[in-house]
């Protein structure tokens, strides 16, 4: 079930570029500074324009997929 067309299917709603805010409620609300974390480590892909980040909706896919988004999904929910 967690297909790249499910998660694009799940984030249809949201435009292509999105804000912080935005990127810790797609994430299930994460905290703001995991989310400016996953940013700085470069783990979701960004430009900054200030005050403000911007992440593209495909790299917040990416990241949802990846073994790094996994092994903490795990340890949050173990």
């Amino acid at each position: 079930m967690n297909t790249r067309k499910y998660y694009e299917k799940k984030f249809a709603s949201y435009p292509d570029v999105v804000d912080l805010p935005t990127l810790r409620k797609m994430l299930g609300g994460i905290g703001d500074s995991f989310a400016r974390r996953l940013v700085r480590e470069n783990k979701v892909q960004s430009f900054f324009i200030k005050p403000s980040y911007w992440i593209f909706k495909s790299s917040i896919i990416d990241y949802v997929m990846s073994a790094d988004y996994a092994a903490r999904r795990l340890k949050v929910w173990a």
